[in-house]
């Protein structure tokens, strides 16, 4: 059984050197021609799936099927269960279908309000969201449509915003934002899910069609009058051409895969092609001929991304494209590989289920409904000095994710841990790093086993779990949240001497109401754990550094808790002349502001003002 300390913390999703490998299948849609093939691109065999005279299968996307109660796989490179949905946009019409059994064709919209209908991406709440060809129709939504058994008929969407041109392509952003290709002004539209409303985010382009996102936020957008695709960065900006195609080669729809293989579906004079393109150093990789023009591009969840582990400084960072996995203070032999799979928010539940925890799946918003899943079963030695693997996990998920957890199951998933039970939580960072939306996550575990997030609930119900309220931090350290959502005034940071030790005081009063954080009655019970980054270093420049605590006020390194005193203050005493580096290194804290963060165990807090993960903050100076 797989033993395991986790902490939180920030991995470096924008270092997108290795090199990629691929989806092992690839769907295409041949527009008018009716045709859809599932492409394998180890040997470029083509296999028809669907034909039907008349329609006009264009923009395509992989969904989990979550009305199937999915096994939970042996491990994630399992086949985990998934629907095809195709929109007709001549036809108003959307299909979607199981590949294994394409004589399942199901009409799920049939013409109404959403005219020209354009596929699409899944939220992480297994929503289908289209846009439309017609200029003005914009963004429409079919709710919950995962959970909706194959058979059930027609569905009914809701317009969520308009958009001046034609919708030709969807991504989401890592904020879960979502990026919208207006072909009829050239521009790359954004608008948040929760209060849709457009503002322009890259202009200027020719005829765009498709859109895909890189693992890192790189933005890549098909610009059919240049025949040519161009990529961006995060915020829209620094374009650059990445590829460019001939003159009777039209790039369409593209899809980035696990490991940030692109995939772009080209239409020629005659046929059609898709094109794999390596979209960490824009080299073409593969061109795979198709008979008909390439309209749509979707991938199955079926590929499991790996990555060969090679140290350098005690550390190994393996990026997956959406997601990434490190390996810190490995002192000595390492070696083998660690896999990223996929797998659907029905068999997380049941692996859920097997560790007996009450929580919900955490969905990797860039995924398309699907969790990531990472797998150490390969992995040889790569231990920290205490003979534990140390490492974080870094995924996009939902601001709904406000209370995460790690579950741990063995190979065969046949016993499954929730980190509440049996595991000890190292610490918890909800500012910094790359993506504001990023959540990572990692500890220290034996081998072989497979580790995914969770969203757990609130137990108030049992002893230690009573729903309370932060009452701030208490004197020598500043109170620096601004009342804004993820703000910091890092001017009122205190100002400490490096080396000295810092008193880190709060309350925790009983219920809602904010006036007992004045009198009580106040919580002794709750379990409540100090997190400690750089965050500035000594010349103002941003960084994300997580560090372990040195062992005044608490158990030490390995137990970061905070003491109750009589006075029912949490308390915990950090020593700044003792800090845990992540190459294992001990020394004092370097000169710069730090974020201390309290995240509550025991679930007395959910959400919480201050982050979308519930922790309470404040930023303070070490000089």
């Amino acid at each position: 059984m797989c033993k395991l300390r986790w902490v939180l913390s920030v991995v470096c999703l924008y270092c997108v050197g290795a090199s990629a490998q691929g989806a092992p299948q690839v769907f295409v849609s041949t527009g008018s021609a009716g045709a859809i093939y599932s492409l394998n691109p180890v040997n470029g065999n083509l296999t028809q799936l669907v034909s039907t005279e008349g329609a006009d299968y264009e923009g395509m996307v992989v969904a989990p099927d979550n009305a199937v109660a999915d096994l939970p796989p042996a491990d994630p490179a399992g086949t985990t269960h998934y629907l095809v949905y195709v929109c007709d946009p001549a036809n108003s019409r959307i299909w979607r279908f199981d590949p294994a059994a394409p004589a399942t064709l199901e009409k799920i919209y049939n013409g109404g309000a959403l005219q020209n209908p354009q596929c699409g991406r899944i939220t992480s709440t297994g929503d289908l969201v289209v846009s439309s060809t017609v200029a003005g129709s914009g963004l429409w939504v079919f709710s919950g449509i995962t959970n909706i058994p194959l058979g059930s008929g027609v569905q009914t969407p809701t317009q969520l915003v308009g958009i001046s041109g034609s919708g030709e392509g969807i991504a989401q952003k890592n904020i879960g934002d979502l990026l919208v290709v207006d072909r009829t002004n050239g521009n790359v539209l954004r608008t948040p899910l929760a209060s849709p409303a457009t503002t322009t985010f890259i202009s200027g382009l020719s005829q765009p069609v498709g859109i895909a996102r890189r693992g890192d936020g790189g933005v890549f957008v098909g610009n059919q009058g240049q025949h040519n695709v161009m990529q961006f960065d995060a915020q829209g900006a620094n374009g650059t051409q990445c590829q460019t195609f001939g003159d009777a080669d039209v790039p369409n729809f593209m899809q980035m895969a696990l490991d940030n293989t692109l995939y772009v579906a080209v239409a020629g004079a005659q046929a059609g092609s898709v094109r794999s393109i390596n979209a960490n150093t824009c080299q073409a990789i593969q061109t795979y001929p198709v008979p008909n023009g390439a309209v749509g591009i979707a991938l199955p969840p079926t590929m499991t991304a790996a990555r060969t582990v090679t140290v350098s400084n005690g550390t190994v960072l393996l990026n997956f494209g959406f997601t990434a996995f490190e390996l810190n203070q490995i002192s000595g032999p390492c070696s083998g590989t660690v896999f990223a799979g996929l797998a659907s928010p029905a068999a997380i539940y049941s692996l859920i289920g097997l560790s007996g925890t009450p929580a919900d799946p955490a969905v990797n918003l860039g995924l398309d409904g699907f969790e990531v899943v990472f797998s150490t079963a390969n992995l040889n030695g790569c231990n920290s000095a205490s003979g534990a693997n140390n490492f974080q996990v870094s995924d996009l998920v939902s601001p709904a994710v406000n209370n995460p957890e790690i579950v741990v199951c063995d190979d065969p998933n046949t016993n499954c841990q929730p980190s509440h039970t049996n595991l000890q939580q190292l610490g918890s960072w909800p500012i910094g790093g790359y993506l504001p939306a990023d959540l990572t996550t990692g500890g220290a575990k034996s081998l072989r086993c497979n580790i995914f997030l969770v969203n757990a609930r609130q137990m108030s119900t049992l002893p230690g779990q009573e729903v309370g309220t932060f009452c701030g931090f208490n004197p020598p350290v500043n109170n620096t949240f601004t009342g804004t959502l993820n703000s910091w005034n890092t001017a009122m940071a205190s100002i400490v001497k490096s080396g000295s030790t810092v008193a880190v005081k709060f309350n925790l009063a009983l219920g809602t109401n904010p006036n007992a954080c004045r009198r009580g009655p106040f919580i002794n019970d709750a379990v409540a754990l100090l997190s400690i980054a750089l965050v500035e270093d000594a010349n103002g420049n941003p960084v994300f550094v997580p560090i372990m605590p040195g062992a005044h006020g608490s158990a030490g390194p390995i137990t970061p808790l905070f003491n109750v005193d009589g006075s029912r203050q949490y308390a915990f005493n950090w020593d700044t002349s003792s800090c845990v580096m992540p190459s294992g290194q001990v020394q004092t804290c370097p000169l710069g502001k730090y974020s201390l963060s309290v995240q509550f165990l025991t679930n007395n807090t959910t959400g919480g003002a201050q982050s979308i993960y519930g922790a309470q903050t404040t930023i303070v100076q070490l000089r």
